[in-house]
């Protein structure tokens, strides 16, 4: 018999068939046999089916086994319960808001108080205080609200003797509001117990704890204390038939985003309440790729926060994380080392959400890891640094090798660039060569070229005083901006030169001249207007990391976009390191044709 190779790992139907038929060919009865026009294709269908049925089965069945490549969403809850970290299930948004009360004394507001806040639409929201609070001298404080569609407090909860397990229905339960409290015999009052998970240290048999695990139609609250001697007593036993409570919200998701016109209605009559925040952060359900990214992360971390990607891992597992599952298109964390020059002992964080969105996130992120890190270490916030990445250039195309017209190829490239940059921190890849490649692939036709492309990053400036950094090395003398409006201080340096000009006029930013001692280039103002032709120094940048200084104010906008170009050797690039956050891409692409 002929030895025919077998593709074991191909899942095409014909290909399994004809596989079939060729090694049937091989056989000295069957040989002459006509598999074209017989009856046999009815088996030979039939095996080849089968076998494509059982490859795929068996195929899926490895993909799901393990955390990088399992789709269903059971497989990966199974896959990170090993590593201690539970897959909630909806999140319920919260909101930050201001209570003022006319009367006097210091009123209380209770856990639990209930707010109403309404959508743009009209439709109602409710939404809870999930700690108590003390209006202070002048009637005011600040609380964050957490939205339930329900809210159970205090129910009582039946705990499995055997087992120490008690069941809470519905994975719409926010778990991060979920309050469980035990009745202590002894001093006739009731205890909360706290939330841990599998890799927490330190516990002991006094230890009042509790663990959480998902199933398919909700979450067991599992009580310590259920392990013979061999393996020692983790946590606080409960006795038999001792009493349990547990209080919780239940979410609406993602419709309860972008709440305000809070009310409070149970308690201060003559309270009023103002919106700092609207209401943020609901989800219908786990990211599973945010999941697939942090879990490990947070393992490694042993609910402690000594590298980096500690770090990251426990502020995922606090809740900083997108909706789009981008580990990096929320936050970013990383060490003074990297810093230039270095800051030893510190440890930064980014938030890509502004003070007027989210006031408090910075410090809670702050708040988290301080209360992780080591000792030697100090957490500190540091402001986004906004960069947006310009490609442009030429594209030639062959029209007859492609089945697409002109506009349909231009919009399949701008989109593909788009998508290779997303708005996020440490974005990757920006280099012309890669931008290149992609668009190459993208249809035949496309003959794009590294020489008649050019990558440029742009910053937008808002204060002019304080120096900012492109964090790249730069071309000398590529520092610009396009035509802006001048303040009254250029209009007034430019008018004592050549006399009154336009009141549209506009002016621009250059950069020229020869490099000093420290490495700095001058930046200058200019002004052009048919013969006339002024320009003045207004600052000067570096292009070795690309540090600017503009001394004057010189520009009546409140956005001034400067523009740079890289210099690495090899290909155009740049890099996007610490607080620099990517706000999107802009494609200036012109089609020709080639002959």
């Amino acid at each position: 018999m002929n030895n025919i190779d077998i593709q074991l790992g191909n899942l095409d139907f014909e290909s399994i068939k004809t596989s079939i038929i060729e090694h049937l060919k091989t056989q000295t009865v069957l040989k002459d046999y006509d598999y074209e026009g017989s009856a046999a294709q009815v088996l030979l269908d039939i095996l080849a089916y089968n076998t494509l049925y059982y490859g795929y089965y068996v195929n899926m069945i490895a993909n799901e086994m393990f955390l990088d490549t399992a789709q269903k969403e059971e497989s990966i809850i199974s896959l990170v319960k090993p590593l201690g970290y539970v897959v909630p299930g909806k999140t319920s948004a919260k909101a930050n808001i201001k209570i003022r009360h006319g009367g006097s004394g210091n009123p209380s507001v209770p856990i639990y108080t209930k707010f109403t806040g309404n959508s743009s639409s009209g439709t109602s929201y409710n939404f809870y205080t999930l700690e108590g609070g003390i209006l202070d001298d002048d009637g005011e404080n600040i609380f964050t609200v957490t939205e339930g569609k329900s809210i159970t407090v205090e129910q009582p909860i039946l705990i499995d003797n055997i087992t120490k397990k008690g069941f809470i229905f519905g994975l719409d339960v926010d778990i991060s509001t979920i309050r469980v409290e035990v009745f202590d015999d002894v001093l006739n009052e009731w205890k909360p117990w706290t939330l841990v998970n599998n890799i927490q240290g330190g516990l002991n048999e006094s230890s009042k704890v509790y663990w959480l695990e998902r199933t398919e139609l909700g979450f067991f609250i599992v009580f310590g204390g259920n392990f013979d001697s061999e393996y020692g007593q983790v946590g606080q036993v409960l006795t038999p038939n001792q009493q349990v409570r547990v209080s919780y919200l239940k979410s609406s998701g993602t419709k309860s985003n972008n709440i305000g016109k809070f009310t409070v209605k149970d308690i201060l009559p003559l309270a009023s309440t103002e919106t700092l925040t609207l209401s943020s952060g609901g989800t219908d359900g786990p990211n599973i790729e945010a999941i697939r990214f942090f879990a490990p992360k947070w393992f490694a971390s042993q609910n402690r926060a000594v590298t980096v990607d500690d770090c990251r891992g426990i502020l995922a597992e606090a809740g900083f994380v997108g909706d789009d599952g981008d580990p990096y298109s929320r936050f970013t964390v990383w060490g003074g080392e990297e810093m230039d020059p270095p800051r030893y002992g510190r440890l930064f964080v980014s938030l890509n959400e502004a003070n007027t969105i989210d006031p408090y996130g910075a410090a809670n992120a702050i708040d988290i890891l301080e209360k992780k890190t080591c000792v030697t270490i100090i957490p500190e916030f540091m402001n986004l640094d906004y960069n947006e990445v310009w490609v442009e250039g030429t594209l030639m195309y062959e029209p007859l090798r492609s089945t697409y017209t002109e506009g349909q190829l231009y919009t399949l490239v701008t989109e593909r660039i788009k998508n290779l940059y997303p708005a996020r921190f440490n974005l990757e890849n920006v280099d012309m060569a890669h931008i290149v490649n992609e668009i190459n692939s993208i249809d035949p036709s496309l003959k794009a070229s590294s020489d008649k492309f050019t990558l440029k990053l742009i910053k937008t400036l808002t204060n002019f005083i304080e120096p900012k950094s492109f964090n790249n090395k730069c071309k000398k003398s590529s520092l610009y901006t396009k035509l802006f409006t001048p303040s009254q201080d250029a209009r007034e340096i430019i008018e004592t030169a050549v006399g009154n000009i336009p009141l549209n006029a506009k002016i621009s930013l250059i950069s020229e001249g020869d490099l000093d001692r420290q490495g700095f280039q001058l930046i200058k103002a200019t002004y052009s207007s048919g013969a006339t032709n002024i320009n003045w120094i207004v600052g000067r940048w570096r292009p070795i990391d690309g540090l600017v200084n503009i001394t004057d104010n010189v520009s009546d906008e409140n956005n001034l976009k400067v523009i740079v170009s890289p210099d690495y050797d090899g290909t155009e690039r740049f890099y996007f390191k610490n607080n620099m956050y990517h706000t999107g891409v802009t494609t200036t692409i012109n089609l020709e044709h080639q002959n």
